[in-house]
């Protein structure tokens, strides 16, 4: 037992001792190239010249198009942020008391607009703000020199960008390929995961709420990092746009997947034979899909098999709207359609979304429909903007009560990390690993600042001791688990090395340097987690009122909610909320989840109701009703009551109505109608359950 406990352990850090290819050259290659640049900032005798090795790492990010797009909007900006840094100081020279509370506004300014943007164009606000306040702090004791600093600081920023986008290309000259390659295969491994999910709730199995949060905060993720793509393979519109419709169209199978869920469960029969070989049909195609996937010709196959199930499904419809009048169990016939009806929009959505996977010409104006959307989320920005505001005014008060000559260092690095991970979905978890990485590089510089460097001037003998660590760090940072302190030790390290020219830092210095960087971290977390923390009740009156702000747009403004804007705040919603309580009470958790789902399904069936009331087919007094009956179901959002009157008896005169009815597509279109209405009324009634058990929800 003990050998084998001793083995696993070792298995958990074979990252480590024996990584991947592809890792280890990262990590080798990063830690060349910063040696590289930081060899040049000093050839070029620029003051600080470690931040050139720092911009390398920070630059460098797994694939070639992270890293240009990383790179083009650090160069942007940084050359902002050096030009506000201008501003602020000629604003105010040595009138501290109104520059310091400037630079807390341009900070707060950044956070909050970074919070509402998203990938690497945050990134763009993040370098507007801590650059500023790098260089702006450097020319509080030389005012007159601000341009020259602001220059010179900007100079070993581009010099980093520039030495690690240059080794990146040519160490990867096949990276648009590689990219082609690359989306096809995460689209693959979308399309399998969503169609085994489906598959498993067809077979009355549906998977955990977490799981299937899971599944779809993988979906929007990889939606997010599209973009990067687009960057690698030469900015391929039409594949990118397909790319981006076919991980919309995913979450629009998913989603409706979840409808047929409720479909089945409201079916108080067992499915009949109109029903049951459609099903079990549909489950076999999807069980094929890992395996047709993978070719063209498989891909046709999935195709066709689908459209032809699609078309019978369409005639036991047809065939079951017509045997009403001479079946004994018209109930049992109105359930069946129901089911049937739920099956045909699932099998259409995954029609629809092999088409797109394919590149489908036909489809070529649906794609830009499908694309996922993400909501600015104002308040986060709001409160943000304050924390950073606050954080920076604290640290500059230290400064100036406690008269410390490294404070100003103090000052940089709460600016560093209230505009860094201000947008990130729970800052204060970031940051805490941040300081750990960070206390990790201080440790690790003791050996070269204190024991190498006093003894010799030697640059290659200088770069032999400080890779190895470097190398390790950039290990670190590749493995997911440990990336957020990997990134932070790679970032300081550099830093806590503090090589110059013609001196060598003395050990005051660097202990004051190193207490200063850890400070102006630890002060940075201090804020995230003190200052209007995250609060688990106040957050779910927030996003009760998303909710409730959005289906009443479904029922005023239908046309300003689509499938995706709705499904995507939802999913954007419980992406926050996981991280910051998914290790807490987790039973609660998954009922919040459960809930949520619930939501999701009722919006996307209130949406297709909506688009019934534009079908000229339909009896006047039957979209009446439906018109009725859609605003009646905002109330159960509120948790008056699991169900209204007026859904009640809409429900109940189409049923009679359905039950009267002559004419077969008639029948069906009615049918149509209250199966989706069923499925509203019986998600809002769950929800409206689970929000009352979660009513005192407070951590």
């Amino acid at each position: 037992m003990q050998g084998k406990t001793l083995r696993q352990a070792i298995w958990n850090w074979e990252w480590l001792f024996a990584p991947s290819l592809s890792d280890f050259l990262f990590s080798l290659r990063t830690t060349i190239t910063s040696l590289i640049a930081l060899s040049i900032a000093m050839w070029m005798e620029l003051g600080q010249p470690q931040w050139a090795a720092m911009t390398v790492w920070i630059v460098a990010q797994k694939t070639i198009g992270e890293s240009l797009s990383k790179a083009h909007w650090r160069i942007v900006g940084t050359l902002l942020g050096a030009v506000a840094a201008i501003v602020l100081v000629s604003a105010a020279p040595q009138q501290p008391w109104l520059f310091f509370p400037m630079l807390a506004f341009w900070i707060g300014l950044c956070a909050g607009l970074g919070t509402l943007c998203s990938n690497f164009r945050s990134y763009m606000f993040v370098l507007m703000g801590f650059p500023c306040a790098i260089i702006s702090i450097s020319a509080i004791t030389d005012s007159d020199h601000v341009f020259q600093i602001a220059i010179a600081r900007s100079t070993y920023i581009i010099l980093g960008v520039i030495c690690e986008m240059t080794v990146a290309l040519v160490c990867e000259p096949n990276a648009s390929s590689r990219a082609h390659a690359a989306i096809r295969q995460y689209l693959r491994e979308i399309i399998i995961m969503t169609a085994s999910v489906v598959r498993e709730i067809l077979l009355k199995r549906s998977p955990p709420a977490r799981d299937l949060y899971d599944t779809f905060s993988h979906v929007m993720a990889l939606s997010d990092r599209i973009e990067f793509s687009a960057i690698e393979t030469g900015r391929s519109r039409s594949m990118i746009a397909y790319a981006q419709g076919t991980l919309g169209e995913a979450t629009r199978f998913l989603s409706r997947g979840l409808g047929m869920r409720t479909r089945l469960s409201l079916s108080v029969h067992e499915n009949g034979p109109e029903v049951s070989p459609l099903i079990a049909s549909f489950i076999t195609t999807l069980e094929n899909v890992p395996h047709l996937l993978s070719t063209e010709e498989g891909e046709q196959v999935l195709r066709d098999q689908t459209d032809r199930l699609v078309a019978d499904c369409e005639t036991s419809i047809a065939r079951t709207a017509a045997q009403e009048d001479s079946s004994a169990d018209r109930a049992f016939l109105v359930e069946q359609r129901i089911v049937l009806q739920g099956l045909v929009l699932l099998m259409r959505e995954f029609s629809l979304l092999m088409h797109c996977f394919s590149g489908a010409e036909s489809e070529r104006k649906t794609v830009s429909r499908l694309r996922l959307v993400r909501f600015p989320d104002w308040r986060a920005a709001l409160i943000n903007g304050l924390r950073s505001f606050v954080s920076v005014l604290l640290a500059a008060l230290i400064w100036e009560v406690t008269g410390w000559p490294t404070g100003s260092l103090v000052v940089m690095f709460v600016c560093v990390v209230c505009a860094r991970f201000a947008a990130f979905p729970n800052p204060l978890v970031a940051s805490k690993t941040f300081f750990f990485g960070a206390v990790w590089a201080v440790l690790a510089a003791v050996v070269p600042v204190f024991l190498i460097m006093p003894v010799t001037s030697d640059y290659p003998l200088f770069c032999f001791f400080v890779a190895i660590p470097m190398v390790i760090g950039g290990l670190v940072n590749r493995h997911a688990a440990t990336a957020a302190v990997g990134a932070s030790f790679v970032n300081f390290f550099p830093f806590m090395l503090l090589p110059e020219n013609h001196s060598r830092v003395d050990e005051i210095q660097w202990f004051n340097t190193s207490l200063a960087l850890l400070m102006g971290l630890g002060l940075g977390g201090m804020i995230f987690r003190y200052l209007l923390p995250f609060g688990v009740g106040h957050f779910l009156k927030v996003f009760d009122r998303f909710i409730c702000k959005k289906m009443k747009e479904i029922t005023t403004l239908p046309e300003c909610v689509s499938d995706q804007a709705w499904v995507g705040g939802i999913v954007q919603g419980m992406e926050n909320f996981i991280a910051h309580c998914k290790a807490q009470d987790l039973a609660r958790v998954d009922l919040w989840l459960h809930s949520t789902f619930a939501v999701m399904t009722a919006g996307r069936n209130l949406i297709y109701l909506e688009s019934k009331l534009t079908d000229k087919a339909l009896p006047a007094d039957i979209v009446a009703h439906i018109r009725k009956a859609i605003p009646s179901f905002l109330p159960m959002l509120h948790k008056t009551q699991p169900s209204t009157g007026d859904v009640t008896d809409a429900m109940q005169h189409l049923r009679e109505r359905e039950q009267k009815e002559k004419s077969p597509l008639l029948r069906a279109k009615l049918t149509d109608v209250i199966g989706a209405m069923a499925i509203v009324n019986a998600e809002l009634s769950s929800h409206v359950v689970a929000s009352r058990r979660l009513a005192d929800w407070k951590l």
